[in-house]
């Protein structure tokens, strides 16, 4: 049984007032209910770190919003994220079963898209605020549970308060920024969450997690190139696309690198 702690007072790092800190989940807590598997001797999902394997209920949290600022991440984005993603319990995945039953507006050579005006009730905005308030949670706040790593993210001050702004009320979404948003076609990525991760980070830095099935990938700089990659932007771009693709390659090699750092950890 998990103990819970008291609630401390603090500053709350979205709306930078003292209040009582809740214990705020980094991850939704959704995800890891979705992820257990009713019946199984550990119905719990799979951790995976550089240093261990273990399946477990134990979730990444501490205290770092007021009350007031999670009601409003749960408003704005997470309650409507969380009946999109697959649902391993009830095999359903409705914001791909909904393109699915679409025609693709675009297609590349390892996409297809759907355009705003043919998936209008797919809502952007919310899907948006929730890979923000994800990315900029992790980079504000050193998360570590007892035992494990630490797991944090580094999106640099400047781009900690536009975020912050944005996420607020106070501020439009981030001109430097463009974020993809991937529905994956594949079984592996339908069953992962993951936390951020920085990709690469050249001119421009990219950043992505998993959240069962919805890759949210995010592009980072001042020297974004456009327009073609701006284009691919779900939130600001003309055509707000929304892509659909198999991710497994990706998801897989996450877990066979993290593999290698085990064996030589």
């Amino acid at each position: 049984m998990e103990v819970l702690r008291p609630m401390p007072i603090g500053k709350c790092k979205l709306c930078l007032r003292t209040a009582d800190l809740q214990n705020s989940h980094l991850m939704p807590a959704s995800l890891h209910k979705k992820s257990r598997i009713p019946g199984a001797r550990n119905p719990n999902p799979t951790f995976i770190t550089e240093k261990r394997t273990k399946q477990t209920s134990r979730q990444i949290r501490n205290f770092v919003l007021c009350r007031d600022c999670e009601q409003l991440f749960s408003k704005n984005g997470e309650n409507y994220v969380m009946t999109q993603v697959f649902d391993g319990n009830n095999k359903k995945f409705p914001l791909l079963d909904f393109l699915r039953a679409t025609k693709p507006t675009w297609s590349g050579p390892e996409f297809v898209g759907y355009e705003l005006t043919a998936t209008s009730t797919i809502d952007r905005d919310r899907l948006g605020y929730f890979a923000l308030s994800v990315f900029w949670m992790e980079s504000v706040h050193i998360w570590r549970e007892r035992g494990e790593e630490a797991v944090t993210l580094d999106l640099g001050k400047v781009y900690n308060e536009a975020f912050r702004k944005y996420l607020v009320g106070q501020a439009g979404f981030p001109s430097d920024v463009v974020l993809l948003i991937i529905a994956c076609t594949d079984a592996l990525s339908q069953d992962t969450f993951y936390v951020p991760s920085l990709g690469s980070k050249n001119v421009e830095r990219t950043y992505s997690f998993m959240a069962k099935g919805l890759n949210f990938l995010m592009i980072v700089g001042k020297q974004l190139r456009a327009p073609a990659v701006r284009e691919l932007c779900a939130v600001t771009s003309k055509w707000r696309l929304i892509l659909s693709r198999s991710c497994e390659s990706k998801v897989q090699g996450a877990y066979d690198r993290l593999a290698r750092m085990q064996r030589t950890s």
